[in-house]
């Protein structure tokens, strides 16, 4: 059995499959933004699959929830960011940063 919590992601121009569960896996996805993904997030029929407050602009295909999954917040603390925001936040913190060294 395998836990998987996805929040805060940003995919883009993506012609496969963004958030997949399945098998056993119990997923919880959290404020994302997809944008122009084939299949955003779905599920087989043996994995659960909860999604909450994200976005899905330009996307085809499947965007299948099911279950409740799991409750992250019962393993760790965590804040989520806004899905509008996620673009913006994950642009500004991507590549090299000169306060990191690189």
């Amino acid at each position: 059995m395998a836990y998987a919590h996805l929040y805060n992601n940003h995919l883009q121009n993506i012609a496969g499959y963004g958030s997949y569960a399945r098998g056993a896996t119990k997923m919880v996805l959290e404020n994302s933004y997809f944008q122009n993904v084939k299949d955003p997030y779905y599920r087989d029929d043996a994995a659960q699959l909860r999604q909450s407050g994200s976005i899905c602009s330009g996307c085809t295909g499947q965007q299948e929830t099911g279950s409740s999954a799991f409750t992250p917040s019962s393993f760790y603390s965590y804040s989520l960011d806004a899905g509008s925001q996620v673009p913006a936040l994950v642009q500004a913190g991507a590549g090299p940063q000169s306060n990191i060294g690189t």
